[in-house]
């Protein structure tokens, strides 16, 4: 099944699940009540903290981390686990002859704008953010269904943006809706 996020990123051929970390969480949890998923492959806009990634270029990811600004700089702690990795076959990432890059990607409800935070992020190998993904890989992980996701990179995760993501996510959205369409989805 494939999902999204909802609002103004609701993507064709993807159910929405909700945005943020909760209501990805909740929707998420009802659709896999509700219906026999047998594998997940969430699609989505996405920030990248480096900036050797090119803007509206796709990656893929099985991998995710719900770190806040504030862990980065030594302000918080959690007691929580902060990575997850689904099960899904490494097979899934080989699309035809192309290879897409695999990331990991960090999770929130707030949208990075600060260089120092990025910085931290890429010495850590976490390389893009998207604040639903860390969600759909905790409930995957608990309905022990397969899970990933594909990602185009809409900005860079410093003090442009919102902007930046405002003037590429209609592209970024045909983007991903082509790469469905093609047969990128397995």
């Amino acid at each position: 099944m494939i999902v999204c996020a909802g609002r103004s990123e609701t993507i064709s051929y993807a159910v929405p699940i909700g945005v943020g970390l909760v209501e990805a969480s909740m929707g998420l949890m009802k659709l896999c009540l509700r219906e026999y998923v047998e594998k997940l492959v969430f699609v989505g806009s996405a920030g990248a903290y480096c900036y050797e990634i090119p803007l509206l270029s796709l990656c893929i990811s099985a991998r995710a981390t719900q770190i806040e600004s504030s862990f980065v700089s030594g302000g918080s702690y959690t007691p929580l686990d902060n990575y997850i990795e689904s099960n899904v076959s490494q097979e899934t990432f080989r699309v035809g002859d192309r290879c897409l890059r695999d990331v990991v990607v960090n999770s929130s409800n707030y949208i990075t704008m600060d260089s120092g935070v990025c910085a931290a992020m890429c010495r850590a190998g976490i390389v893009v953010e998207n604040m639903e993904f860390f969600a759909l890989l905790r409930v995957a992980q608990d309905f022990n269904i397969p899970a990933y996701g594909v990602f185009c990179i809409t900005n860079y995760c410093d003090t442009n943006a919102q902007k930046d993501f405002i003037a590429n996510h209609a592209a970024a959205k045909q983007k991903l809706e082509d790469f469905i369409q093609q047969g990128g989805i397995l």
